[in-house]
């Protein structure tokens, strides 16, 4: 996949009202008929707007919190449902940003940039808090891994 990369904050917040226009069109429809959001997902991810906080050193615009506040009004305001999905998205890339290793950040941010986005499915039912994970990566056949767990809020994973 290849995604528009944007340059500044300025760029952002127009690429986002535009997108929130083309969003907004069928928003009612699709909440109505309960589709879900795919082709929205994908123009956002090529639009480059998922990618926003990737700091400079690594290729990205590194907009500030009050840019990326006005881009979440701005698509929350075009369809609410579809803006649930990038909030978990950019909780994790500040994850990367903040604990990732040097290798971490080279690997995802170049991997944003391109235009893939996180999905969320952290929290687990009858856990005590986010961290409280029982969910376990286990070695597999054939250098493979197996994941063994349920999760109980997944908004945007399967995306």
């Amino acid at each position: 996949m290849a995604a528009h990369v944007i340059a500044d904050d300025a760029e952002a917040l127009e690429v986002a009202a535009s997108l929130a226009a083309e969003f907004r069109a069928g928003a009612s429809a699709r909440d109505a008929e309960r589709r879900l959001p795919r082709e929205e997902l994908d123009r956002l991810s090529a639009s480059g707007l998922l990618a926003v906080t990737v700091p400079a050193e690594h290729g990205g615009a590194d907009v500030g919190a009050p840019t990326l506040a006005e881009i979440f009004r701005l698509l929350a305001a075009a369809d609410a449902s579809l803006s649930q999905i990038p909030q978990s998205h950019f909780a994790y890339v500040n994850v990367i940003r903040r604990q990732g290793t040097d290798e971490q950040r080279k690997f995802f941010f170049a991997e944003l940039l391109a235009g893939r986005r996180f999905g969320n499915a952290q929290s687990e039912a009858g856990t005590k808090h986010v961290q409280d994970i029982r969910t376990r990566l286990h070695p597999g056949p054939a250098g493979s891994y197996v994941l063994d767990g349920v999760k109980y809020y997944s908004t945007g994973a399967l995306f």
